[in-house]
């Protein structure tokens, strides 16, 4: 089989599964303020839907900008005083369904890159 016949395809239902399962729960979400928490919880209802949105997406060769856009928020370090810049520091939050999409597409490149084509001298970049 090619190394790379499986990475051109859309994604499946298997790999959204596994995206979703990734999530971290507790984490903020982003500016559609769905949390990761809904989408595990969602069951196929969530799920598939999901799955041809990102099929779709595949298909056309384009991710949504909202997919892309971050909301910027700051967060005191709890420590020091509040009123100094160097005591806070930037989050970015992105959405939840971004980060699925994402996350398949990470999933897909370690595999991918595991199949033999680092070097056994490489240590960093991998799993």
């Amino acid at each position: 089989m090619e190394i790379n016949a499986d990475i051109d395809l859309p994604p499946s239902l298997q790999e959204t599964i596994t995206a979703v399962q990734q999530l971290s729960r507790g984490k903020a979400p982003g500016s559609d303020v769905i949390p990761a928490e809904i989408y595990k919880h969602g069951g196929p209802q969530m799920i598939n839907p999901i799955t041809v949105l990102l099929q779709k997406m595949w298909h056309h060769g384009q991710v949504p900008q909202d997919f892309n856009d971050s909301t910027i928020v700051h967060l005191y370090r709890k420590k020091g005083n509040r009123q100094l810049c160097d005591n806070h520091r930037g989050i970015s939050l992105l959405k939840i369904a971004g980060k699925n999409f994402a996350n398949i597409l990470l999933n897909r490149l370690n595999a991918h890159l595991e199949r033999g084509l680092l070097p056994e001298s490489q240590c960093g970049f991998r799993r």
